[in-house]
């Protein structure tokens, strides 16, 4: 009976607390602790995908093909080069400037190495290609970086 009676009472107290911290507290704090309470029920699919191409000369290369029943998000670009120039972009289907889904700017010309870096927001069906065409005459790395969902 002692027992029941003190679950009863810290039971109490845990909703007081609550029900305390919904009403007073701001809202956008209650919608952040609710937001990361529930991120991974909300997307318990979502696999990390990173992609990487060296090369040391121009390239038109498919770099990643979008499994069956999947989406895939692509969310950063980057490249580094020892080149003079560099171009990097990713293409949906054959080399055509009208295929161009995303092109990373570059940010830093200054020094030895290029740097061309962006944050992105790109989706990609099941099955596509993603087409990788880099213009450059020295030393390139790209790493595209973004993750799959269940469609």
């Amino acid at each position: 009976m002692r027992a029941l009676k003190n679950t009863l009472t810290a039971l109490g107290v845990i909703a007081v607390v609550g029900v305390t911290v919904a009403v007073f507290a701001p809202r956008t704090v209650v919608a952040q602790v609710r937001a990361a309470l529930m991120r991974d029920v909300d997307e318990p699919s979502r696999q990390a995908v990173v992609i990487r191409k060296f090369t040391t000369t121009s390239s038109f290369d498919t770099v990643y093909t979008v499994p069956a029943g999947k989406k895939f998000v692509l969310e950063h670009m980057n490249c580094t080069s020892l080149a003079s120039s560099l171009y990097a972009g990713i293409f949906n289907g054959t080399l055509s400037h009208a295929n161009i889904v995303f092109s990373v700017p570059v940010i830093n010309v200054s020094g030895t190495v290029l740097v061309a870096d962006a944050a992105a927001r790109v989706y990609f069906d099941p099955g596509t290609d993603l087409n990788l065409r880099i213009f450059t005459t020295d030393l390139t790395t790209c790493t595209l970086s973004g993750y799959t969902v269940d469609q």
